[in-house]
Order: C-alpha cells, then structure tokens, then sequence
C-alpha cells in the first residue's frame, strides 16, 4: 500500500513537473520596459511595464524590484516607452472603424491625419526590438541550420520602413519541412496595418485601396470634396501616407479656410 502511494505520487510529481516545463518551454520573453503611462484622469506614473499574456492585461511596478500590479487598459490615455530617448515610443489603446473593440496601436506619425500601425500580434509590436525566441523555436532552427548544413543563420526578423522615416523589425516565425536530404525554412512575420486619426477626432480610420476608404472614412473626407474626387478618380494614392497628408493639408485646410 505505502509503496503504491509513493508510485502514485511520484507519477503525479512528474506530470506536474512535465507541464511547468512546457509551459517554460513555450513562454516568450516579456520583460518589463521602462516607461511611462499617461492616464485618462490626467495623472502619470513613472515606472517598468509587463506586456504579459496580452497587451490588454498591462502589468506595472513603479521600482525594478518590486511586486507588479495589474492595470485596466480602459484607464490608460498613453504609453511612452523608454521616454527621453531616441528610443521613445508611443502606444495607445483606441477604438476603430472596423468593429466596436479597441485595439492596441503605436503612433508613428503626428500631424493634422496621425498615422497609427497595429499588428497581428500585439505583443510582437510592443517587444519588437527584443529577440522573443522560446526554447522550442531556437531548436527547431538549430535543427534546421545543421540538418541542411545550412552556412547562415536565419534571420530571426523582417525589417521594415515606417512612413515617419523610421524602421521596426518584426519577429519571423519559421515552419520547417524535411526531406530525405534537404529540409526547408518557410518564415512569416505578422501583420502590420495602418490607421489614420484625424486631429480632434478619437476613431481611428483603417488604411485601405480607395473605394473601400472613401466607403468607411467619410469623418475624414466628406468635409473636403477635392480629396474625396482625387481619391475617386485614384489621383492619390492613399497607401503612399505621408504624401496623402501633405496633400490633404494643402487641399482640405485651404478649402477650409477659404470657407471660413
């Protein structure tokens, strides 16, 4: 009897040591990032923040070493991350056209139109300049790179030009497929999409071909009926955002003036 106890426990011990491990195993870095919220009640905090499970379950501690506290995203204005410096980013939690939940984007642009990108993954966004790699994917492309004697490394990111003049590298995720004597790397990054704010205004505006803008953008476009007909008549190009906003500066905002 006490040996049969002693079996069942040990076979409990190794299942639950076995899921820790996987749950390890899979987990991504996220790491706290020095930053500063800017709250709806007009207060700041200055502290470290934790993207952790979601960017909708902010986690903040105001000293490196002590206990984090859970904070409701509906009470955050701004995120700036690693404030004062060149590094400084921004990050905000809005609503959108495209259906009635928030979403959590970054400002990249800040002008009379303010462009915003938004990712697939949300948490890639926000960690975009740290290596998140988990255990299970740094030894599938050690296997990959010996199998296949592969002389380089895989690159583990996709850089990519922002409208602002600016650069983000996005995470490549990699699937594998092995042959007899060759294997083969097929990577992806997520999904970036771009939103347009217009000044005063707290809906953001998916960028998207002509047609469908003009269709799902009129706060933005019907007070200013020579960028509605440039777009009509595809004139301009509303994927080329920083000349779209000079443009719509120099047409809407003088047609405007002129009428006041």
């Amino acid at each position: 009897m006490k040996q049969m106890i002693k079996n069942i426990i040990l076979v409990s011990a190794f299942f639950i040591f076995s899921n820790c491990f996987s749950q390890d195993y899979e987990l991504r870095a996220t790491p706290y990032v020095k930053c500063e919220i800017a709250y709806k009640d007009g207060t700041l905090e200055k502290g470290f923040l934790r993207l952790a499970s979601s960017a909708f379950s902010p986690q903040f501690k105001k000293e490196e070493n002590e206990k984090s506290r859970k904070i409701d995203f509906e009470l955050i204005d701004k995120i700036v991350s690693n404030p004062e410096t060149e590094n400084e980013r921004i990050f905000q939690y809005l609503n959108h056209n495209q259906n009635k939940f928030k979403i959590f984007v970054e400002l990249i642009y800040n002008d009379v139109l303010s462009i915003y990108i938004n990712s697939t993954d949300s948490d890639d966004l926000f960690y975009s300049d740290f290596d998140r790699q988990n255990i299970r994917e740094m030894m599938a492309q050690a296997k990959f790179e010996g199998r296949s004697e592969f002389t380089k490394r895989l690159k583990l990111s996709d850089t990519l030009n922002l409208p602002n003049g600016k650069k983000i590298a996005l995470p490549m995720r990699y699937s594998y497929y092995y042959g007899l004597d060759y294997g083969v790397a097929h990577g992806i990054t997520p999904k970036l999409n771009y939103y347009l704010l217009k000044e005063g205004s707290t809906k953001l505006y998916k960028v998207e071909k002509n047609k469908r803008f003009i269709k799902n953008a009129k706060e933005i476009i019907n007070n200013c009926p020579i960028i509605l007909k440039d777009l009509e008549n595809n004139q301009v190009n509303i994927f080329d955002l920083p000349n779209f906003i000079e443009h719509y500066k120099d047409v809407c905002q003088t047609e405007n003036s002129f009428e006041n």
